[in-house]
């Protein structure tokens, strides 16, 4: 019910969509319209060379060029084929500069899509599939790149082509255009009618395929978990039960098309038909030649022609125009989560303290479900605060709050004594680092990872952040060393590897304020020591948040914090709290810590 009260809102809107997404699909052709503007010139000469064609038979048939088919037969035919090489020769022309503005103009526009959708704000990902967002960077930006460029050539070609077929027919004979003319307007009313509805048919297919990509996506991301639970049918058939969908828009889209362009070509050809049979009455009352009437035809079959194609090229500009408005969705989309106009500077040195004063918060996809409420609490610099409870009692929320991955709806957190809403994104980023319980680990070399936090790090830099990371042995063991390739999400190390990778990007990056999310509850006892030294070099003289379940780790912090339903129960040390009836003396004594 809901998707066809969507579909009804779109055909409703449809105009208004199609007057302000098609100037702006046209305009992505701007900055390149120099180069366009020598292919719209080869175009006219090329398309002029086809109109001049049945002028010339004209010409030849009403013996007004002194030449006749019985005589002079080689020299006509050498002259069209040197005619049609000087065609060809503008054609490559146009065909070239069109094509390398195409894919110039779908560069640029992946390019615009792409920094708008990193650019979001967190909240965006909780919601939107990567697989619908992959669709729109590939298959939609190749729709919108013909739209720009080939769509923009050919509609150019046949348009010239119908205009200047329906002069000269105009010239030859009044009479015969008249029938010509007549059918315009039912085509156009029939282009108008069609093409509003190929548009919404477009714009639902390109979804639903955006749908089974995301489905793709996921299935894959997780085929470990597929194949230990044998589900590998159950997947395909989710990810076919998609693409079935798509494929009956497809059909139903493809149905429309055909109908569309037939009708439109059975207007025309249906037209030649009565041009020839109207025009041999005129040839036997001597009005018109056999010369007029073949050249007549001739521009007949031009014009139908190029109507046709026409038809084609709107029914993909209508693709075109579905894919840009889901392009234009995202790019026009303003991120919640921006710097202020006028930021507040963090001074050089300044302590990496954080205070929560009264801060209420619920993830704006679940605005109904308060996480934290009216929390405070403070870390002073060089403390290092854990915080224990239930999970989902709100502790990975306060670690995504800091960082301003999201806005609390009430309440402000400060860093070094500022509201965080003051602050530019970048600086206060800048002074953070987090390693997360399964870190993300890119699929480039071991040295680019831990680069990847200072991109102009020398490799002494990145040795030593290896070394004091516990992964230099490990590093140096591999036939590569620090160029060996980790696979997709780091896959050819093991957990404790990527942990300590992540740890040595952390430090190189040297922040002020850590940020440790259950950095060792997924390791086993040997690779949990590894991780446990290294994180302890990363500690030193820095304020640090921990996540964790483990009492080894919470033990050792200058204060804990134990949160239950998005509310602080208790605060103070592990030796005072596990001696106070409570959660914390709970949690420690059945060993979920």
């Amino acid at each position: 019910m809901r998707k066809r009260e969507e579909n009804q809102t779109r055909t409703k809107a449809d105009p208004a969509v199609l007057r302000s997404i098609a100037p702006r699909v046209l305009a992505l052709a701007y900055p390149y319209r120099w180069t366009l503007a020598l292919g719209f010139i080869a175009l006219v000469f090329a398309s002029g060379i086809n109109l001049l064609f049945p002028y010339l038979i004209r010409q030849i048939l009403n013996g007004e060029l002194g030449l006749s088919l019985e005589h002079d037969l080689t020299l006509i035919a050498g002259g069209l084929i040197l005619l049609f090489a000087i065609q060809s020769g503008f054609f490559y022309i146009r065909h070239y500069t069109f094509q390398a503005v195409g894919y110039r103009a779908v560069a640029a526009v992946r390019k615009m899509l792409f920094q708008a959708i990193i650019e979001q704000d967190i909240a965006y990902f909780d919601s939107a599939r990567i697989g619908d967002l992959l669709s729109r960077l590939s298959s939609d930006t190749q729709l919108v790149q013909r739209a720009v460029t080939i769509n923009i050539s050919v509609a150019l070609r046949y348009a010239i082509q119908v205009l200047g077929g329906t002069m000269l027919m105009f010239y030859i004979s009044p009479q015969l255009t008249t029938i010509i003319i007549v059918l315009i307007p039912l085509v156009v009313l029939s282009s108008i009618y069609w093409g509003r509805r190929l548009r919404k048919l477009s714009k639902e297919m390109q979804h639903e395929f955006g749908q089974a990509s995301a489905s793709a996506e996921e299935t894959i991301g997780a085929v470990r978990t597929v194949r230990i639970f044998s589900t590998t049918e159950r997947e395909s058939s989710r990810y076919g039960s998609k693409i079935d969908d798509a494929l009956q828009l497809g059909i139903a889209r493809a149905r429309f098309a055909a109908i569309f362009a037939s009708t439109m070509v059975f207007m025309m050809n249906s037209s030649i038909a009565v041009v020839l049979w109207y025009g041999g009455l005129l040839i036997v009352d001597q009005q018109l030649t056999l010369g007029d009437v073949t050249a007549f035809l001739l521009y007949g079959v031009i014009v139908a022609t190029s109507f046709g194609f026409l038809a084609g090229v709107w029914d993909e500009f209508m693709q075109a125009v579905g894919a840009a408005e889901r392009i234009f969705e995202v790019v026009d989309r303003p991120s919640r989560i921006v710097s202020p106009g006028n930021p507040v500077h963090l001074s050089n040195g300044a302590a990496a303290s954080v205070e929560f004063d009264n801060v209420t918060f619920a993830y704006p996809g679940r605005p109904d479900v308060v996480v934290l409420n009216k929390i405070s609490f403070s870390i002073e610099a060089g403390q290092t605060v854990a915080f224990v409870g239930p999970s989902g009692s709100g502790k990975s929320t306060i670690a995504a709050l800091i960082p301003r991955f999201y806005d609390p709806q009430h309440g402000r957190i400060l860093f070094a004594g500022q509201d965080i809403k003051s602050l530019s994104l970048e600086e206060l980023r800048s002074h953070i680092s987090m390693v997360a319980q399964d870190p993300q680990v890119f699929s480039v070399s071991i040295a680019d990872n831990i680069r990847y936090a200072r991109p102009n790090a020398t490799m002494q830099d990145i040795a030593a952040a290896a070394e004091a990371a516990n992964i230099m042995d490990f590093i140096e063991s591999l036939p590569e060393k620090y160029n060996t390739l980790v696979g997709e999400r780091g896959v050819q190390l093991s957990g404790g590897q990527r942990q300590r990778v992540a740890i040595a990007r952390a430090l190189l990056k040297d922040p002020s304020f850590l940020i440790l999310d259950e950095a060792t509850s997924a390791l086993d006892s040997e690779n949990e020591a590894l991780v446990q030294q290294a994180l302890e070099r990363l500690m030193e003289n820095r304020t640090t948040l921990i996540i964790a379940h483990r009492l080894s780790t919470v033990q050792h912090a200058d204060k804990v914090v134990v949160i239950r339903r998005g509310a602080i129960e208790q605060c103070g040390e592990h030796r005072t709290l596990v001696e106070q009836p409570g959660l914390y003396q709970t949690l420690v004594e059945h060993q979920l810590l």
